[in-house]
């Protein structure tokens, strides 16, 4: 049984900076999954695609934390101020 599941992330202006920060996963080569992820604009595209229903939810937990976590970087850095 195949499997997909397609996310668009409204990422703002961070979206170039969370895409260029999680093109290196892609690189990871799945036996049962295959993912892509696309940029328009400021949308950020997630497309998951998996033999059976647990390699999904294993996918999906692994890229929804990803980009999670470095949406909330961006968010932090941007508020960073640099001590000297």
């Amino acid at each position: 049984m195949l499997v997909l599941a397609d996310f668009e992330f409204d990422a703002g202006k961070d979206a170039r900076i969370i895409y260029e920060a999680l093109l290196p996963e892609l690189e990871e080569d799945y036996q049962r999954t295959k993912t892509s992820l696309g940029l328009n604009d400021e949308i950020l595209i997630l497309n998951v695609e998996a033999n059976d229903i647990i390699s999904m939810r294993a996918a999906l937990n692994g890229w929804l934390r990803l980009i999670k976590i470095t949406y909330e970087m961006c968010s932090f850095s941007s508020n960073a101020q640099v001590i000297n």
